[in-house]
């Protein structure tokens, strides 16, 4: 992982940007534009607003996008060739066409993305007008706005106004010419992101997905490298497995698709993964997830620090015993979760893995841990979060599979149910929440890196809120004991306490970065702290 710069330092690094185009890490959602480089302080153009909803119209979705991009990193500005990102087009029932997210496929800097608008020109040709507001970023206006390649600067170069076309055609959304779609502040200054040569396909690929009752699905350790510094160094995973006569598959290999598998075969001892499957789409990544194979090796000269880097190849294998219930694929035998299946944007690697079956028997998981300080209600604004931990033990203390793992949230001992209504990064109602889901569209659930889960509760009328989990492993449903606080708010959070008041009051993005003030839009967390010492945490929506 990067590490955070301060703002200025980041900024002074930005005046003279370096070019990169090695192979990195698919960047991650939700960050902050003015983190990497400060705005030029402006208000949007009068009467125009981003679209940040699909317009009303034939919507065709979860299209396979490409492109030529800039991109803004730490310090660097990245040059690459997009492949994998998420396109969508509506041919609008006014006519127009609506282009989802066009700039920059690779960097996803926002939980809500925008769209663009493109005008009919005949002969199924569309011309995309530029500026056109393009988001909101905590209340600054960001634009789209036409550049070209300027061979005197080195790079692209901002056009007051200007136009790029694209065909429409058989479903595939195709740009014309070399001109580049740029992200610009209101005072058309460049902020190191843009994409041409953009195509949005249809994306043919479909995930295997199986459910518990289609298949006796066993759960696996595996064990890879972690540190290329040191081949002594490991991390742990839980992957599960199911074995069909001489089919074989492996699922949980990406958080965001932990109910997709990949398909290898048994032979000869051996157990043969081809490369290049499909796990699905990461929203939080915002791109079509592949499974890629390679050969691991040791890199100390791409970075500033030692890495594992990946000569992709066509299959991993691994040396299967089956006495042991154990799989071994041998150094540098290699994989890795990809956006896309042909250049590396890794979100997980995975060196030298080894498997080796997990001894589940059914079992009771320990209670949930949740304190009283844990719940903060906002009765004016109609919502409640709750911060718990789902302990991955059961109750004797031994280690339970996660992927087996469930939690419910009950409200006066009735079980809660996530509407999708209420809760836009659902697409169905839910009430049984697996122990990995986070919801990476608004964050109404997700856990931070200390295990620990926050899930917000868009109701306020209950007295008691508790968290109960279930494990399902060994063949058996068992649930953990009740972990149960009373709702002690009355009032609103400015009145928590008749007696303890606000003393301090502090905003952070949702990276964890505090915030200079309180933003006028965009989704945050408010931090305050009263004269008692008690601290409360929520997030903020506007």
């Amino acid at each position: 992982m990067k590490q955070f710069f301060t703002l200025f330092a980041l900024v002074a690094a930005l005046l003279v940007p370096n070019y990169a185009t090695a192979q990195h890490r698919a960047p991650q959602a939700g960050m902050r534009l003015s983190q990497f480089k400060a705005p030029a302080m402006a208000p949007a153009r009068e009467d125009e607003e981003p679209i940040m909803d699909a317009p009303e119209g034939l919507l065709y979705d979860n299209m396979y996008a490409t492109s030529s991009a800039y991109g803004l990193g730490w310090g660097d500005i990245y040059i690459q060739e997009v492949d994998g990102g998420i396109g969508k087009v509506v041919e609008g029932d006014d006519g127009n066409l609506y282009i989802y997210n066009p700039i920059s496929q690779g960097y996803i800097w926002f939980s809500i993305l925008p769209w663009i608008k493109a005008e009919p020109a005949g002969d199924g040709k569309y011309v995309v007008k530029l500026p056109q507001l393009y988001i909101l970023d905590y209340g600054d206006p960001y634009y789209a706005y036409c550049m070209h390649y300027d061979e005197d600067e080195g790079m692209p170069v901002v056009e007051e106004e200007g136009e790029i076309e694209f065909t429409w055609q058989d479903g595939v959304l195709t740009q014309l010419g070399d001109k580049y779609i740029g992200l610009c502040d209101a005072t058309a200054d460049w902020f190191y992101m843009a994409d041409q040569h953009i195509v949005y396909a249809p994306q043919n690929d479909e995930p295997l997905v199986f459910s518990f009752d289609d298949y006796y699905i066993e759960g696996y350790t595996m064990t890879y490298l972690s540190d290329p510094t040191d081949l002594t160094k490991t991390k742990e995973r839980i992957l599960d497995v199911i074995i069909d006569g001489e089919d074989i598959y492996m699922g949980n290999l990406n958080d965001n698709n932990w109910d997709s598998f990949v398909k290898g075969t048994l032979r000869d001892g051996k157990a043969i993964f081809p490369t290049r499957q499909y796990l699905g789409v990461d929203p939080y990544y915002n791109g079509h997830v592949y499974l890629l194979t390679a050969d691991a090796f040791i890199d100390s000269e791409t970075y500033s620090s030692t890495v594992f880097n990946y000569n992709l190849n066509d299959q991993i294998v691994f040396n299967v015993d089956e006495d042991a219930h154990s799989l071994v694929a041998e150094w540098p035998a290699s994989m890795v979760t990809n956006i896309g299946p042909n250049t590396l944007q890794i979100i997980n690697d995975y060196v030298a893995p080894g498997l080796v079956a997990f001894d589940e028997m059914p079992a009771t998981p320990a209670t949930p841990v949740l304190t009283q300080d844990d719940l903060m209600v906002n009765n004016a604004a109609g919502w409640a979060v709750i911060h718990f931990t789902i302990p991955v033990v059961d109750v004797e203390g031994y280690r339970i599979n996660d992927n087996k793992l469930y939690y419910n949230i009950l409200l006066d001992g009735e079980v809660f149910t996530f509407e999708p209504e209420a809760y836009i990064g659902f697409s169905s109602a839910m009430t049984d929440i697996p122990y990995k889901f986070e919801d990476n569209i608004n964050f109404d659930i997700y856990m931070g890196n200390d295990g620990r889960h926050t899930v917000y509760i868009y109701n306020t009328n209950f007295n008691t809120i508790g968290v109960q989990s279930f494990y399902t492993g060994g063949g058996e449903v068992n649930y953990s004991e009740v972990a149960t606080v009373e709702n002690d708010f009355h009032t609103g959070i400015s009145e928590l306490d008749g007696t303890a008041r606000v003393i301090d009051t502090r905003y952070y993005d949702l990276t964890g970065r505090q915030l200079p003030a309180e933003p006028a839009s965009g989704i945050y967390l408010q931090r305050t702290t009263r004269s008692d010492g008690t601290t409360a945490t929520i997030k903020v929506v506007k």
